[in-house]
């Protein structure tokens, strides 16, 4: 796919989710989700804009948008039967044509907070900066769970401060029992 044609279709994206946003959907606060297990906390600002769940009941994903358009939140969990291994989740989102990630640019960074770890990558394209976060848990019984919570920053927004609002929702992330 050329260049031309990923930034057109980055452009379609963000403006469906203009046109979410501005249809008046409800203000997002906390997602405490006891299907897929987890929850997040959005700032005032943030609007939810979508929320779809597979035909199988086995994935479900969540979308908001900051009301000024300076970032949009994609929240995808899956429930697995086994400790998904987290390389694999990595390897498939990334190449999953549906998802558009642009290329990454630098290192994954790893952390391990016990019952669930998980890695951050930056991806980078001329129009878009994206954070996105890799979740596992690791529990020894058969319900498990994998996420990717996913941050697209148009790149003139990409600063300090949208490090500092990224960090601070994803630090309200958590996979509950």
């Amino acid at each position: 796919m050329n260049i031309k044609m990923k930034i057109n279709l980055k452009n379609l994206l963000l403006a469906f989710l203009f046109l979410f946003t501005i249809s008046n959907f409800a203000f997002a606060d906390q997602i405490n989700d006891k299907d897929f297990k987890f929850k997040i906390t959005i700032p005032s600002g943030w609007e939810k804009t979508k929320s779809e769940e597979t035909a199988k009941k086995d994935a479900i994903s969540y979308s908001f948008n900051r009301v000024d358009g300076k970032n949009a939140l994609m929240i995808i969990a899956f429930k697995v039967n086994a400790v998904k291994e987290l390389d694999d989740l990595i390897y498939t989102l990334e190449k999953d044509f549906t998802l558009k990630i642009p290329p990454r640019s630098g290192e994954y960074v790893s952390f391990d907070n016990g019952t669930y770890d998980g890695k951050i990558g930056i991806y980078k394209d001329n129009e878009f900066t994206e954070t996105i976060y890799y979740y596992r848990t690791k529990n020894s019984e058969s319900n498990n769970f994998a996420y990717m919570v996913r941050f697209i920053t148009p790149n003139a927004y990409y600063n300090a401060d949208s490090e500092s609002e990224i960090k601070s929702i994803t630090s309200s992330f958590a996979p509950t029992n």
